[in-house]
């Protein structure tokens, strides 16, 4: 007998956190908050199915673009705000 390897897991949409409303609110006050007091924060997000973390101080955040900005060291960081799961 010939041993068959067992096929990659292959991920789906499903496969996204799931956030609730209320999840979404407070995503938003402590955005709000950063960019009020300027406050270095920890964001996670979820895109092309992985996370990344960025530590860094929001400088802008547009609701038309759907964009925020923020400074990480010496550079500036674009993160779309739909693919944001946690604020820390």
């Amino acid at each position: 007998m010939r041993a068959v390897p067992k096929p990659k897991k292959t991920y789906k949409s499903s496969d996204a956190p799931k956030m609730t409303e209320e999840d979404f609110e407070e995503i938003g006050e402590k955005i709000n908050e950063a960019l009020e007091f300027k406050n270095e924060v920890e964001i996670t997000t979820y895109h092309q199915k992985q996370f990344e973390s960025a530590k860094g101080v929001i400088t802008s955040a547009d609701g038309q673009t759907g964009k925020l900005t923020m400074q990480v060291g010496y550079d500036e960081r674009k993160i779309n705000i739909n693919s944001i799961v946690s604020v820390k």
